[in-house]
């Protein structure tokens, strides 16, 4: 249940699922997975309930109130993680119920180790204080509502507890990396710290449910360890996905757009191809970036198609007939880092094969005169930046 800070805009999409509400504007979504989970959990509780109580059809509807709270638990875990993120100003995408908890995800990534050790740990404290509420009002409840009580008393005392052990996926691997970036001032140091704890915790989780019994001279209950196999393996998971991540973001921080970028030509986009012609003939393996009349980069010319205009029309033909618009998302304001393969991947998203890199705007003014266009340092194709990502990984 550890909040999720993916590295896309709030415009980009929202997870599948029902969308049952919003909170401070952040949708609140329940996965097809949950529904499963909540389906499993009235077919284990309800036969459990029937015989201990005796009740028939009752004890099927009381055991729809597991699912209920749990529900109830999950929702409250992942809105605290988003009221502490909305007090250190981080905007919050969207709540997330999923088939083994839930998420909470961010427009960015937290800026401090203060930051996430806050938004970390307020999921579980929320937990804890439902786990105390719950036992206060539920101590005494005689029968079935007695023990949906203590049902919702220990569930949330436990995913309050498990979540605060220190291995990513968990809320506590997230104060283990805060801890790790706070005193090394490196953050994914810390992501790779707390991924391995979580392997290790997946791995100690899966073992213990076999080799616990085994120490007691008990057998093995297969229940336990089918449902200690599905822990350890979203552990596993999490924790493999977290150091990916890291060793991404490392790869990423050795970048340099700047250094790869071929330089461009810059015409307004009124322009003929005779103009092109002009440019091109001192540097011909340059290429030419359409602007607007107010220095704004607009399309890129495509040199097939330029050199496919017959002679005779090339004074007439207007550069945008030889030109393909270019998205706001492919003008790559960072050269170097993360931040600079992040806008990268956003353009690739948005169909961009090749970004163009700008800068503040040229005082010095453009080729045609008029308005001073925007600076542009140079052209990346999408696929060298992707090649070189995959050199560095390797």
């Amino acid at each position: 249940m550890a909040e999720r800070t993916p590295p896309r805009p709030r415009t980009g999409p929202a997870t599948r699922g029902w969308r049952i509400g919003s909170v401070g504007g952040a949708p609140v979504i329940v996965t097809a997975g949950w529904l499963l989970i909540a389906a499993v959990l009235v077919a284990l509780v309800g036969p459990q309930l029937q015989q201990l109580t005796g009740a028939g059809v009752l004890a099927y509807l009381w055991a729809l109130a597991v699912p209920a709270l749990l529900f109830v638990s999950v929702l409250a875990h992942e809105l605290a993680h988003g009221w502490a993120a909305r007090s250190r100003r981080v905007a919050v995408r969207e709540y997330v119920v999923t088939l083994w908890g839930g998420h909470t995800s961010f427009d960015h990534g937290m800026r401090s180790p203060a930051d996430s050790a806050i938004v970390s740990v307020a999921g579980p404290a929320a937990n804890l204080v439902l786990a105390a509420a719950a036992w206060f009002l539920g101590d005494g409840l005689p029968g079935l509502p007695g023990l949906a009580m203590g049902a919702f008393t220990y569930t949330n005392a436990f995913v309050g507890v498990f979540n605060l052990l220190p291995a990513l996926p968990l809320d506590g691997g997230k104060l283990l990396e805060a801890a790790v970036w706070a005193v090394r001032k490196d953050r994914i140091l810390g992501t790779i710290v707390a991924g391995r704890a979580g392997q290790v915790l997946a791995v100690a989780v899966l073992a213990g449910s076999l080799l616990v019994p085994l120490l007691r001279g008990e057998r093995p209950s297969v229940v336990t360890a089918v449902w200690a196999a599905l822990v350890a393996g979203v552990l596993w998971t999490g924790a493999q996905a977290s150091l990916r991540q890291a060793r991404a973001q490392r790869t990423a921080h050795a970048v340099d757009l700047a250094a790869i970028a071929t330089g461009a030509h810059l015409l307004r986009a009124r322009g003929t191809v005779a103009d092109a012609d002009r440019v091109l003939s001192a540097t011909p393996s340059v290429g030419i970036v359409l602007v607007d009349d107010h220095g704004r980069p607009v399309a890129l010319v495509d040199r097939q198609a330029l050199s496919a205009v017959p002679e005779a029309d090339r004074q007439h033909v207007p550069l945008s007939a030889v030109a393909h618009a270019v998205p706001a998302a492919a003008l790559v304001t960072r050269t170097r880092g993360p931040e600079a393969v992040a806008q990268v991947a956003r353009a690739a998203q948005a169909g961009a094969a090749v970004v163009v890199l700008v800068g503040p705007q040229d005082p010095a003014g453009d080729t045609q005169g008029g308005p001073r266009t925007a600076q542009v340092l140079g052209l990346v194709p999408v696929a060298q930046v992707v090649e070189l990502l995959n050199r560095r990984r390797a």
